[in-house]
């Protein structure tokens, strides 16, 4: 629940609901980030904490900042987009490019911590890439891991929590640490070291799109150790439950980190097993997963191979991607334009034009509360960090996340509507971002089931535009900047009728699109254009479009196979892949049943049609 007003626009609120819930101190919050007293004034909303900081704290406190857009202060802004221009010139290996920004980002001034340690990180994936010598890559993550966890042996104890970045650069310090003498069985060492972080993510707060980051790679690690030390049948089987856990959770949060590394592992692991003595059971089941190991290698080997993509994984640029962030001073801007409001009367009763003039020429920052009530007077909400609703109750955002997204998934009605039920009785509905969200659910799910029809719908879905936009905003083309829920709601209409709005929707979805296409396709936006592409190719193929269709098709799962996400694009890749093990030994009315999930993916690949390979499952 909102604590107090201030909590609709500051991050405190947020950051000191979720660490109450997990009955931590601030001290093992904070520590080795920024001290006590640092925290406290970050809590009590005196000081607003700098991108970084906001991140790297709620992390520590379980919360993934990849599902949340943000809005930014102007300079934190210029150094969020200049820590993409790195990690996109290494995960593209421009290498002189990414040292060239790399030296131009130390510049700045006043770097933290935590911004200082980025830097490292990323000058250690350069060494990696250079292949450099072990020493030099050791004393690179070393300083790294440094700056923020001051002891490992004390924070993974307890005396400090750790965010998923953290765990990364340790595992990476724990591969290059060279044994003591005394070691005798330096694979057991390495896999005892390993071990302690897998026991650390078991035993933390962390979701599971955060543990998707790091689980595979250290179920990876510690399966090449036992492979390589020759293990015993003992450790062989707990290897293989690791890479069985790592894989579960890679589906459930629809990712691809060291999936292919997993697979092989499991390929060979899975064959010294069929060596030794097995009962019955055991050994069927080892067939099954050999089998399942061996289609799953195939497919994506084929496809990474097709679209030119890295089949390994051999950076961890992944960590450091996030969803849309925005300069909150360009979005009072574009917003006061595209709903047709001059200074004048934007400013009317909260300040003079020429504040307003001065934060849109000159970029210099607005006030907390100035902003709040300039964004609330557009319709908007300046929280800084936005999931799909606003609050700072963190049960809420769990609930929203961990059963009405899946229940509307499931198209389960009855958990959906009473988890909106739920959730209108928890959060703030004053905030229109949270009306034009549950309301759009609400009315999809009683959509989609039959209770309503599309007429009905499609009204509803006008509604919930109408929270923070205008029709009339929409209509006159200026739709510099939406936010990803309106940016739906504007897909249902699109597709679904033919209306002057509906075309103007499509025509913002195409000009996003073919933008995506011209210029490259930004990481950050990968989530909604997945939605948007998807729909729009499919679209094409049945105007008869065929050659942009597939074009746009291959352009985004090529982007989707490098990023090693599944997602909206990727749900028949997801039925295909993940319901492979299900339809082993069922009978044909399943498998028919997905041929129809899996039709898209035999127009996006030429290689790997999915309805072929479901019936020779048949046969």
């Amino acid at each position: 629940m909102y604590i107090n007003e201030r909590d609709q626009i500051n991050y405190h609120g947020f950051l000191r609901a979720l660490r109450k819930n997990h009955n931590v101190s601030q001290e093992c919050v904070s520590r080795g980030v920024c001290t006590v007293s640092g925290m406290n004034r970050f809590e009590n909303g005196n000081r607003v904490a700098e991108k970084l900081m906001r991140d790297r704290l709620t992390a520590r406190l379980g919360i993934s900042g990849e599902t949340y857009e943000e809005y930014l202060q102007p300079k934190e802004y210029v150094l969020w987009e200049h820590r993409l221009r790195i990690v996109n010139a290494i995960e593209k290996r421009n290498l002189e490019l990414a040292k060239t920004e790399l030296e131009a980002y130390e510049s700045h001034e006043d770097l933290n911590r935590i911004n200082v340690q980025f830097v490292e990180a990323m000058r250690f994936l350069l060494l990696e890439l250079e292949e450099a010598s072990e020493e030099e890559r050791l004393t690179c993550i070393n300083k790294a891991v440094k700056y923020t966890v001051p002891s490992v042996k004390k924070a993974l104890e307890g005396a400090q929590l750790l965010a998923d970045q953290e765990i990364n650069l340790i595992a990476e310090q724990m591969r290059l640490t060279p044994p003591k003498k005394t070691i005798r069985d330096i694979h057991a060492w390495r896999i005892a070291e390993y071990e302690t972080l897998v026991a650390y993510i078991d035993n933390s707060h962390w979701e599971d799109l955060q543990k998707a980051k790091v689980y595979p790679k250290l179920a990876y690690y510690i399966s090449k150790c036992v492979l390589e030390k020759d293990g015993t049948t003992e450790e062989l089987k707990r290897a293989l439950l690791l890479c069985h856990t790592a894989i579960e959770l890679l589906r459930d949060t629809s990712r691809l980190y060291y999936f292919i590394e997993l697979t092989e592992a499991r390929r060979v692991i899975g064959a010294r097993l069929m060596e030794t003595p097995l009962e019955e059971t055991e050994y069927q089941q080892l067939q099954s997963m050999l089998e399942e190991n061996h289609a799953w290698e195939k497919l994506f080997k084929g496809l990474y191979e097709e679209y030119k993509v890295r089949t390994y994984m051999s950076d961890f640029c992944y960590l450091y991607y996030e969803t849309e962030c925005h300069d909150m001073v360009k979005v009072i801007e574009t917003r006061r334009k595209m709903l047709g409001l001059s200074r004048v009367k934007l400013a009317e009763g909260i300040c003079t034009d020429k504040t307003i003039i001065r934060f849109e020429r000159e970029d210099r920052n607005p006030a907390i509360e100035l902003a709040r009530r300039l964004f609330e007077k557009m319709g908007m909400c300046a929280e800084y960090r936005r999931a799909r609703i606003i609050t700072t109750d963190v049960e809420a955002l769990k609930l929203y996340e961990n059963k009405l997204a899946i229940s509307v998934n499931d198209l389960d009605v009855e958990v959906g509507l009473s988890s909106i039920l739920d959730l209108r009785e928890r959060i703030n509905m004053n905030i229109p971002y949270n009306n034009q969200s549950l309301n759009r659910l609400e009315k999809y799910l009683l959509y989609n089931t039959g209770s309503i029809d599309l007429e009905e719908f499609l009204e509803s879905v006008r509604e919930a535009i109408g929270y923070t936009l205008t029709v009339s905003s929409l209509l006159n083309k200026k739709h510099k900047y939406l936010t990803l829920v309106e940016l739906i709601c504007i897909y249902d209409l699109a597709f679904n009728e033919e209306s002057e709005l509906s075309f103007a929707c499509l025509d913002i979805i195409e000009k996003i699109c073919w933008g995506a296409m011209e210029n490259g396709v930004k990481i950050e936006k990968l989530f909604i254009l997945e939605l948007l592409m998807e729909r729009l190719a499919s679209k094409l193929g049945d105007e008869g479009k065929y050659i942009e269709s597939c074009e746009m098709s291959d352009m985004l799962l090529k982007e989707c196979l490098m990023h090693y996400r599944m997602e909206n694009l990727s749900n028949p890749l997801y039925n295909k892949v993940w319901n492979y093990e299900q339809s082993i030994g069922k009978d044909r009315l399943y498998i028919n049943q997905n041929l129809n999930r899996c039709v898209l993916l035999s127009q996006v690949t030429k290689r790997y049609n999915a309805v072929a390979f479901f019936q020779n499952r048949i046969r």
